[in-house]
């Protein structure tokens, strides 16, 4: 571990802070598609973002923003963007919950991904999670069960473009410094983002801006805080702290819009979490034992 990364109940309190101010940002995008478009709620933060971390990146001179990995920012681009808007969208089809616990199948789309573009080798334990994962998935989804609302399918597509956005920054990480990543990350979306929301603009009054604010503030200081929480404590022991996004989202969709989300939404978040938890023990086990 690097210097810095000494401090795991540190690292814990960032993360948890991380997924109380993700579950903040995706009920206030709840509350602002009453009013404007995915579209044009995903351009707000892109610009927003790009904005605060452009004075932050400047500093550091107009040579630190050279990158030879262009074609790599345009495809992640396209898999970023199609997962927030997805992710952003299914919220309006089905309960906050329901979206964020379908999105705990992220990790296993990452997964298929590193194996497939990045030839990483794909140990049994992490095919026995991916697979578990899936069940649970179709716990909450229940096809043949309960009507399988469109909404579910699109929270799932936000977890499969994430994890292809995942492969690509894992990839660009490696070769360029992290600021210019998250940078990059947001410019590169911005062209894909103004058409749509420019077709579906609303001129936002006064009265949105508080709100408007608060969610791009939001979502810019979720990111700040996962990484303070990976550069004080292992990702191993910290990222499965994010899942407990889904009580705040519950509570948050309970108080606002009135959502109580099914008994069988826990039991699939349950098998999903037990799934991650149990493939990141045994990478750290594994770890462990080659380093020994």
């Amino acid at each position: 571990m690097t210097e810095g990364r000494h401090h795991p109940v540190r690292g814990v309190l960032w993360m948890i802070a991380a997924a109380i101010t993700f579950s903040i940002t995706i009920s206030l995008v709840r509350h602002l598609s009453e009013t404007f478009s995915t579209f044009e709620i995903l351009l707000f933060r892109l610009v927003f973002g790009v904005i605060v971390i452009f004075p932050w990146l400047l500093r550091s001179g107009l040579g630190s923003m050279k990158t030879d990995q262009s074609r790599i920012y345009a495809v992640r681009a396209v898999f970023t963007y199609c997962g927030m808007f997805a992710a952003y969208y299914s919220v309006t089809l089905i309960t906050i919950a329901d979206s964020i616990a379908l999105q705990f199948t992220l990790p296993f789309f990452t997964i298929i991904f590193a194996m497939i573009f990045l030839h990483e080798r794909v140990r049994s334990h992490r095919w026995l999670a991916t697979v578990i994962g899936f069940l649970g998935a179709l716990i909450i989804i229940r096809p043949g069960f309960a009507e399988v609302n469109i909404g579910m399918l699109i929270a799932i597509g936000a977890a499969a473009s994430y994890g292809g956005s995942d492969i690509c920054t894992r990839y660009l990480s490696g070769r360029d410094p992290v600021n210019l990543v998250v940078f990059y990350g947001m410019l590169s979306q911005i062209p894909i983002a103004i058409i749509p929301a420019a077709a579906t603009w609303v001129t936002p009054g006064w009265d949105d801006a508080p709100m408007l604010i608060l969610f791009c503030i939001a979502g810019f200081v979720a990111q700040i805080c996962i990484t303070r929480s990976f550069a004080n404590a292992e990702a191993t022991l910290v990222s499965p702290v994010l899942y407990i996004r889904l009580p705040f989202v519950a509570v948050l969709g309970f108080l606002f819009f009135d959502e109580l989300p099914s008994d069988w939404t826990w039991v699939g978040a349950v098998v999903l979490f037990a799934a991650t938890i149990y493939s990141t023990r045994r990478d750290a086990q594994i770890a462990k034992a080659a380093g020994a």
